[in-house]
């Protein structure tokens, strides 16, 4: 059994990795040149009071007379002492990018083919991933994909096309957040019957929380900037942010209901324009909500 210990804080190591004499016995140890003595140009009083905090921390540990790294900080080390010593070298030259990728004049395609011909040609490639410095992001797991959700759609300002098989609180709070700061959504529901986005919206006029949220409910669905339609058979799930961001999964053809992969395309107009025209097309086969009507008629007739 571990013995329970106070837990590290990410500020701590941070405060370390800030400490130019931490870094420096952090180094001697990696390369296994800690002398007895200390490190040069520091005091020994210097010396032992980062040495000691090393070790409490758990970066290092005492082996057989001399120092090494913890599995901890091995970890540490590598993904930031090691990584830094690569990046702050190229400094200019990732500068560069951002330069580039403000320019109208260049196609995004050929933006990252740029950027990725560099990072490949210098030690950059074994420390960034180039997804990180282009328009696009990969998702390999359903809990990161509804991360990705909330990131796109908290960049919403006009109007959101979201296709769905899927149902997240956290995506659902954001979607009345947006609609009740004016951005448009139009959600094309492909969930089970019994999570339907309408038997849920139902669900919380039967049987409110508190009064706030059920004339909220209320006035969302009543609302011009919220279009609601259910298509059963969605083949697809999908969104596409302001006509420019698109976030979409890839169907496991044997069991369609899984979870693949998805991919965030965060500058692609013509993505983006496809993606809605798909989401019109599917449209046409899709029904508009018991509820919604009913909402909407009743409004009507005051």
């Amino acid at each position: 059994m571990f013995q329970e210990t106070i837990p590290i804080l990410a500020e701590d190591i941070f405060a370390i990795l800030g400490d130019k004499q931490s870094v420096e016995i952090l180094d001697a140890v990696f390369t296994g040149f800690l002398s007895s003595n200390g490190i040069p140009n520091q005091s020994k009083k210097q010396y032992y009071v980062r040495l000691k905090r090393l070790v409490d921390i758990g970066l290092i540990e005492k082996q057989h007379r001399t120092y090494k790294l913890t599995s901890f900080g091995s970890i540490v080390y590598e993904n930031h002492v090691k990584t830094m010593d690569k990046i702050i070298p190229n400094y200019w030259q990732i500068k560069s990018f951002d330069i580039l990728k403000n320019r109208n004049d260049f196609p995004v395609e050929q933006k990252e083919q740029i950027i990725n011909e560099y990072i490949g040609s210098t030690d950059l490639k074994d420390v960034i991933n180039t997804t990180h410095l282009s328009s696009f992001s990969v998702v390999k797991r359903f809990d990161d994909l509804i991360v990705e959700i909330l990131k796109v759609l908290d960049n919403a300002e006009k109007e959101v096309y979201f296709a769905t098989s899927y149902h997240d609180p956290h995506v659902s709070s954001k979607v009345f957040e947006k609609i009740g700061k004016g951005v448009t959504i139009h959600i094309l529901d492909g969930n089970p019957e019994q999570i339907t986005v309408e038997s849920r919206l139902a669900a919380i006029i039967r049987t409110p929380p508190n009064r706030e949220t059920a004339e909220m409910v209320k006035k969302i669905i009543k609302s011009p900037r919220f279009d609601l339609k259910r298509l059963p058979n969605l083949p697809q799930s999908f969104m596409v942010v302001d006509g420019i961001q698109v976030v979409y999964d890839t169907v496991n053809f044997i069991n369609p209901e899984q979870f693949t992969i998805a991919i965030s395309k965060y500058d692609d107009a013509y993505m983006a324009q496809r993606f809605i025209e798909y989401f019109k097309l599917l449209s046409k086969d899709a029904t508009i909500p018991k509820l919604m009507e009913e909402m909407k008629a009743c409004s009507n007739r005051r």
